[in-house]
């Protein structure tokens, strides 16, 4: 569940609601040349406990994204690119001192951990990932440069310290940071449901099951906004080829969005995930517990260095 966070998930609902009296359409809005900028905020807490050794690590991350409108077609699906500007890892684990990296501190963390984490972390500064997006909010086209595939393959298995940084995993944070919305108006109570699949490299697939609940208009930042709210349920699916034995032990994911339906974007969201899950190894069992909190805010840019005198 590390990598839903992304950013993040976010969504809306759908009926049959035709001209029912204070029925709401959300729709995605884009004008060419428009950036949006938005910072993702997530902490990773995994737990193991009945192997030879229980640990904790704490994974955190604070990610700064710009979106770009390319251009916008005449029905409405817009083609944009999607980049960091800005990240800060830290990782914290009983296996060695704490490791973080932040782009725009100019001093590097040394030690074989950011000997093969950091020229992937800056690989990924700059980089854009383009997508096309429809007026729902559904994501299509979502290409991940050849740049950070490379990266990724040179760093390996650290790939994964850093929480969300595999193609997989990054390919993902794209596509869940979109909000999809239903073609049809909403009520207040209204939901509706989505599910996606993340891989679980030697394991199979993490199926998420999504439904989201129309809360209706509510005050938030000063603003009246669109409130949805969101539960998530969690299945693993083991590949015939497994040789790995995992069963879900225990799960819960609960979260709220806001959009801003007059500009048509995601003005907050916020997400809570907990996963137990319990592998069988000879003849022990060991318990991973994994608990991630995500929000996603929209923020004005900073002004350049230049203004600012």
């Amino acid at each position: 569940m590390r990598t839903n966070a992304l950013i993040v998930g976010l969504l809306v609902l759908g009926g049959q609601l035709g001209s029912t009296a204070g029925a709401a359409t959300l729709r995605w809005k884009f004008r060419a040349g428009e950036t949006l900028h938005y910072v993702m905020d997530q902490k990773t807490l995994t737990t193991v406990k009945g192997g030879p050794q229980e640990f904790t690590t704490t994974v955190t991350q604070t990610i700064e994204l710009e979106w770009v409108v390319k251009d916008v077609q005449a029905d409405q699906v817009a083609n944009l690119t999607q980049k960091i500007t800005r990240l800060h890892t830290k990782i914290e684990s009983p296996f060695g001192p704490p490791f973080e990296y932040d782009s725009k501190d100019a001093k590097e963390p040394q030690g074989p951990i950011a000997a093969g984490l950091i020229p992937l972390l800056k690989a990924l500064i700059g980089a854009e990932f383009s997508f096309r997006m429809s007026p729902q909010g559904e994501l299509t086209d979502v290409q991940v440069p050849d740049s950070i595939v490379k990266a990724i393959a040179a760093a390996g298995p650290l790939a994964g310290a850093g929480g969300m940084f595999t193609a997989d995993g990054l390919k993902h944070m794209v596509t869940e940071s979109s909000l999809t919305l239903p073609r049809e108006d909403l009520a207040k109570g209204k939901s509706w449901s989505r599910q996606s699949k993340l891989p679980m490299p030697k394991i199979g697939a993490m199926q998420l099951d999504k439904v989201y609940t129309y809360h209706g208009p509510e005050a938030h930042d000063g603003k009246e906004m669109e409130q949805i709210d969101l539960e998530v349920k969690i299945e693993i699916q083991r590949t015939p080829e497994t040789e790995l034995d995992v069963t879900l032990k225990s799960q819960d994911g609960k979260g709220a969005f806001y959009f801003d339906n007059a500009t048509g974007h995601i003005a907050d969201s916020g997400v809570k995930e907990k996963v137990e899950m319990l592998f069988k190894v000879m003849d022990k069992e060991i318990v991973q517990g994994t608990e991630t909190t995500t929000t996603m805010k929209l923020v004005k840019p900073e002004p350049a260095e230049s203004s600012k005198k």
